[in-house]
């Protein structure tokens, strides 16, 4: 290396031409005559980095020396590394690689929604992640990815435990922003009171069973198993997020005759739908179409 970079403490000692390949900041700062009786360690000039944390430049430093392979799991700590310090010195490649991560993690429609896997495909999980993202989304205003990646947050963990500050497989503890927790918050008793409006046909006998119902005694026992359903995945002790569930097929295989269970699935869909269009008004945000990310 020709050049040494400083955060906090620590000294990295780099190759001139790596940086000024990847990054507009310092191909400008290169491109000036720097002043004379500049620091220097063993003859290379030394660059200050004020407010970076050594950390994040580490982990950045042994990325830039890689190529940007998008199918590789990578864990939070770089990709948090990668955005910071992509946007601040304009590692457009890091910058662009991280936020396509978090992008294919949270998706934006309902059909790419129930076709992406239940695991994590481009971030190393860990218990806690969901709401490490949601801070850095937030902070960064990846705004088109917010709705879901809060929404996971209220389907995965209890709001209790989002406030009081969920624990790293590290012992270190999350702490939300006051602004993410505001709209959590708020986002979980819109979504409550949508699920009890919106799932209300539930309760509406005249919905099911239907009027060409052929084995009635079935459907109404089908529809009150339903209704229980319902309530057991609408509890304020727990993860109450239902609406995007996808039709329990499982476990009502057979409750209905035809009749019923086309018009229950069909209203059940439904509500699925108006949720997803409805999910950024919930946490406070303009329509799907109209959410951009700030760049």
């Amino acid at each position: 290396g020709d050049i040494v970079l400083q955060a906090e403490s620590t000294q990295f000692r780099v190759n001139r031409d790596v940086l000024a390949t990847q990054s507009s900041v310092f191909a400008d700062m290169f491109s000036v005559p720097q002043p004379p009786n500049e620091p220097t360690v063993d003859g290379c000039p030394v660059v200050i980095l004020s407010g970076d944390s050594a950390e994040d430049w580490e982990l950045l430093i042994q990325i830039l020396y890689e190529p940007f392979d998008d199918k590789e799991m990578r864990p939070f700590e770089e990709i948090a590394a990668m955005l910071r310090l992509g946007r601040k010195y304009g590692f457009s490649a890091a910058e662009a690689n991280a936020v396509r991560r978090i992008h294919w993690e949270f998706l934006i429609t309902l059909a790419a929604w129930d076709k992406s896997s239940a695991s994590f495909i481009r971030v190393d999980f860990y218990e806690g992640l969901v709401a490490d993202i949601l801070n850095l989304a937030h902070e960064f205003g990846l705004n088109s990815s917010i709705p879901a990646i809060a929404f996971c947050c209220l389907d995965m963990y209890s709001l209790d435990r989002i406030l009081t500050g969920m624990k790293r497989p590290d012992s270190s503890r999350i702490v939300l922003h006051p602004d993410v927790e505001k709209m959590l918050a708020v986002g979980l008793a819109r979504i409550m009171g949508f699920q009890y409006t919106s799932w209300s046909w539930v309760d509406n006998e005249e919905v099911v069973p239907t009027s060409s119902c052929t084995n009635r005694a079935r459907c109404e026992l089908g529809i009150k198993r339903l209704r229980r359903w319902c309530m057991s995945n609408a509890r304020f002790d727990g993860p109450a997020c239902f609406m995007l569930s996808t039709w329990p097929a499982n476990s009502f295989s057979g409750r209905f005759c035809g009749y019923c269970d086309d018009t229950a699935q069909n209203a059940f869909n439904a509500r699925r739908v108006k949720g997803w269009e409805a999910l950024p008004s919930f946490f406070g945000l303009a329509k799907w179409d109209e959410l951009k990310d700030v760049e």
